[in-house]
């Protein structure tokens, strides 16, 4: 669920990049009474198409650094776990050298 998210804020990102980028090209070539409102509007979906991306990739980067720590932790859980049944099996081993068998 959360790879759909950033998906659609990569493209969500890359769309207001383009835009911005076509409205500021648009308003330095156009001399109308309007060349200032579309560079300003082009500035501000410039900026937040950069915004975007970048929270965009904060998401992707957090993502595969938590799936790190989870299989991190299946491992290290693995090797507690086997540890701990050899340690078990080595005092199960003692307890029972040390006892009388015929008991």
């Amino acid at each position: 669920m959360k790879r759909v998210s950033t998906t659609f804020g990569t493209l969500i990102s890359v769309l207001m990049l383009t835009l911005g980028l076509y409205l500021l090209k648009e308003g330095i070539a156009n001399k109308t009474w309007l060349a200032p409102a579309t560079l300003i509007m082009g500035a501000a979906f410039f900026a937040l198409g950069f915004i975007t991306l970048y929270f965009a990739i904060k998401s992707v980067l957090s993502h595969r650094a938590r799936l790190g720590h989870v299989t991190a932790g299946r491992r290290l859980r693995k090797a507690v776990s086997s540890h701990n049944d050899r340690v078990r099996g080595r005092l199960a081993d003692t307890k029972t050298c040390g006892e009388d068998v015929n008991r």
